[in-house]
């Protein structure tokens, strides 16, 4: 009997320490007894409000006389940060993107940017891409994708892309608006430049009694389980959560009825807009689950409406929404705002970190819809966005090399280590506190040198011809 006694004691002090250390925080801090102690980038007493910093000017993507539209971004072993964004083809307008979206792959050597073109990830048409990290260390996307009688990625089933005005973005014909009626794809790589595995189809909307775009968004485990969320649209959109023993597999998927909504009232899609957009991560060290969205819920009396919202779970299918987590408010440093529909938003996660917010935006100076990306008050992300202000103390010279190069830093140098352009780890080297340093590469092609000096780093991208 006292040792049933003191199972159920103990059993309920575990009760009782789970609710307080997290789920009276949002899971983003930790009760004291009296109150929450937030996470680094979270606030309010819930600890559910994100602290968004100003954001560059220039952040992001913004291609020229181009849409784009939301992005995943992830940093590589090398220091590299990879953006997969949709971009609207033929200069048309975001609204036709169910036939015009295709996929881009750009990078950049600091958070915010700015972000250089590298190549088409996914062919027109592809939208709604959520890159995460699977096993085996590969880069796994989710996306929305045409595919053809081959099962191979291709055109929407509206039909080829329609070509635009590039003064008025407007179709010079006939162009399908809405949303689109494709499948919910996954596609793998063993490096964030590709190749790209063909499409597995997870979801067709066709299965759906609405029969539009899922807004898929999932975590992928060690174990290549999954946990994500999809939505459908009965009147406005609501959310559902998706499990999977596989990733790779379809036939492992376990899908919430879609007839049911992961969230009661107002937010169960019985109402005007809803909540869409998902992102889901992975909090490793508290082992919970939590998903940013594009809520749309319009407020009493109001017409309309745009925020982020924010919600958690233990377990993937069980989920509580916590309400907003950001207002549409945005601060640039140069002392300019902007009003953000927060849509799309996806978080840039380093070493478990939250540093940046992205989102999509309508839109810049010259009416062109982009990616916005914003710092979260974090020291780890005040940190990485501090390089962009600061005076490059290290050159490598000369540069194109035949392979034999110098470098030279206004600081002390501890270490370098060489990368190949994909990413992949060649050789480190010890300089010994030196300013100054020669080296040698002896194969062709491009590299990123990066240079350690105390606990500081810079990127340096080299060709060797």
């Amino acid at each position: 009997m006292k040792t049933m006694k003191k199972i159920y004691v103990t059993l309920v002090m575990i009760t009782l320490i789970s609710a307080c250390y997290g789920q009276n925080c949002s899971y983003n801090g930790v009760w004291n007894g009296s109150s929450c102690d937030c996470d680094p980038g979270w606030t309010g007493s819930d600890c559910s409000e994100l602290i968004i910093l100003q954001a560059s000017p220039n952040s992001g993507y913004r291609p020229n006389s181009t849409d784009a539209w939301g992005a995943s971004v992830l940093k590589d072993d090398s220091g590299i940060y990879h953006m997969w964004v949709s971009v609207v083809e033929n200069n048309c307008d975001i609204q036709y993107w169910a036939r015009n979206s295709k996929v881009v792959h750009a990078t950049s050597l600091t958070p915010q940017g700015p972000y250089t073109y590298e190549s088409e990830a996914f062919p027109v048409m592809t939208h709604e891409v959520d890159v995460k990290r699977g096993p085996g260390n590969n880069w796994v996307a989710f996306l929305t994708a045409g595919i053809d009688v081959n099962g191979d990625l291709a055109y929407s089933k509206y039909g080829a892309p329609c070509v635009c005005d590039s003064s008025t973005q407007q179709p010079t014909g006939s162009c399908n608006i809405g949303a689109s009626t494709d499948a919910t794809v996954v596609c793998t790589a063993s490096s964030p430049y590709g190749p790209w595995s063909a499409p597995i189809v997870i979801l067709d909307p066709e299965t759906l009694l609405d029969g539009i775009d899922a807004n898929f968004s999932a975590v992928v485990h060690d174990d290549s389980s999954l946990v994500g969320l999809w939505r459908t649209y009965p009147s406005g959109s609501q959310v559902h959560w998706v499990t999977a023993t596989n990733y790779l597999n379809p036939s492992t998927y376990t899908w919430q009825e879609q007839e049911t909504s992961l969230f009661p009232a107002p937010y169960d899609g019985f109402t005007s807009e809803g909540l869409e957009d998902m992102f889901v991560y992975y909090d490793e060290n508290r082992d919970v689950y939590h998903a940013i969205f594009h809520d749309m819920i319009a407020q009493v009396g109001a017409s309309f409406y745009d925020g982020l919202g924010h919600a958690h779970s233990v377990d993937g299918i069980n989920w509580t929404y916590t309400g907003e987590a950001a207002n549409t408010t945005v601060n640039f440093t140069d002392g300019t705002t902007a009003i953000s529909a927060r849509a799309r938003p996806h978080f840039l996660i380093e070493d478990g970190q939250i540093t940046h917010l992205i989102t999509a935006e309508q839109f810049d100076i010259n009416d062109w819809s982009y990616t916005l990306i914003e710092p979260v008050e974090n020291s780890l992300a005040n940190a990485l966005d501090g390089e962009l202000h600061q005076e490059k103390k290290v050159k490598i010279f000369p540069n194109p090399s035949n392979g034999k190069l110098s470098v030279i830093s206004s600081d002390f140098i501890k270490e370098m280590t060489i990368y190949t352009i994909m990413g992949e780890k060649i050789k480190s080297i010890d300089i010994q506190n030196s300013s100054v340093a020669d080296f040698e590469i002896n194969t062709k092609g491009f590299f990123l040198i990066k240079i350690q000096s105390g606990n500081t780093y810079n990127y340096e991208k080299v060709i060797i011809e």
